[in-house]
């Protein structure tokens, strides 16, 4: 027998965060030529408070709105020639499995190309090619602006370009159109109030006497950052308790065992595509924290077309060898901004 054999992965990434959630959050859908959902953002106003016999005067405004994203398709490919699996077969010595390595090496980079987009905006406002990443519809504040709420409106594409046009829905013309921003200056007890009025200010309930009309999901929520942010929370942690113990509270901030520190029992996750990023319109350093949640930031997979993996195909033009496609068609769906998270970023300055 051939001697089992294993082999060492360099990885790109520390976390591949968004792979996972393509994997285990992700929504399939059948389909249409994109991803549609509606949304109501304020009433008609019809309620108020009445006397006896005073008179109504009914109405019916145009309340729904419809938010648009388009399909993106992602694919990866590996190839042998017959000749290299014949050549591999009967050896012994230093023989690993041809294919395995082919297909890792193949998917290594779908789950990269994943991975950086899933924390970029799109290339401008008409880019097809790549998907709605967080920053699409998490926004910045705007330049020059330090006050917290719910003004992020602003999309900075990789190009330089803004716009205030989120999935086809003007956050400029709709108010209830806009994320949560904020700013800090460093991490501190001040950053904590910040983040801690953010969670409270994106935490809408509905009223108990009328049926959610959204769908429920039962997603989470996860807070993103750089590696320094990362290490300056547990720095803080261990200042406010010395001894503290895996998941202890330590003044709504804790840390487990393996260091990964929570707030107000949200995990805090290091992602290596934020660190050092520069927002490409000032070309400011921002250090994010990114707060996603995932029961309104939605990932869609089409039904029937993720991670399709081909049969061997071969060509006239090279008929010993092989190819195997991996394909897929995905892009991410926010259905309310103002409970989809939020963002906390160092003030941006024109």
């Amino acid at each position: 027998d051939l001697p089992k054999q294993y082999f060492e992965v360099t990885w790109t990434n520390q976390n591949y965060e968004a792979c996972r959630i393509y994997q285990q959050d992700r929504m399939e859908i059948d389909g249409g030529t994109s991803i549609k959902r509606k949304l109501m953002l304020n009433p008609t106003g019809n309620a108020r408070y009445r006397r006896l016999f005073d008179t109504d005067e009914p109405a019916v405004g145009d309340v729904m709105y419809e938010i648009d994203v388009p399909w993106t398709q992602i694919g990866t490919n590996y190839s042998w020639d017959k000749l290299e699996i014949l050549r591999n077969k009967n050896s012994a010595k230093g023989f690993i499995r041809l294919l395995e390595t082919r297909r890792i090496d193949g998917l290594w980079s779908l789950a990269d190309l994943i991975e950086d987009r899933f924390w970029k905006a799109p290339d401008s406002a008409t880019d097809d090619l790549n998907p709605y990443g967080v920053p699409y519809y998490l926004n910045y504040l705007d330049d020059d602006a330090t006050t917290a709420g719910f003004n992020g409106q602003t999309v900075r594409f990789e190009n330089g370009t803004t716009s205030t046009v989120v999935a086809g829905l003007d956050g400029n013309a709709q108010p209830k159109w806009k994320n949560y921003a904020a700013t800090y200056t460093k991490i501190d007890n001040s950053f904590l109030r910040t983040f801690r009025t953010a969670v409270l200010k994106t935490n809408f309930k509905v009223p108990n006497f009328i049926n959610d009309p959204s769908q429920v999901r039962g997603g989470k929520k996860r807070v993103y950052t750089d590696a320094d942010n990362a290490v300056l929370l547990q720095e803080l942690a261990d200042a406010k308790d010395d001894n503290h113990r895996g998941k202890d509270v330590l003044g709504n901030i804790r840390m487990d065992e393996g260091g990964l520190v929570f707030i107000n029992r949200l995990p805090v996750l290091y992602i290596s595509q934020l660190d050092g990023i520069t927002e490409p319109v000032q070309s400011t350093e921002t250090k994010p924290f990114y707060c996603v949640d995932f029961e309104k930031f939605v990932p869609y997979v089409q039904d029937g077309y993720w991670m399709e993996e081909s049969e061997p195909m071969t060509d006239r033009g090279q008929h010993t060898t092989f190819t195997i496609f991996l394909d897929g068609s995905h892009n991410n769906l926010c259905t309310n901004r103002r409970t989809a998270g939020f963002v906390i970023h160092r003030p941006i300055t024109s």
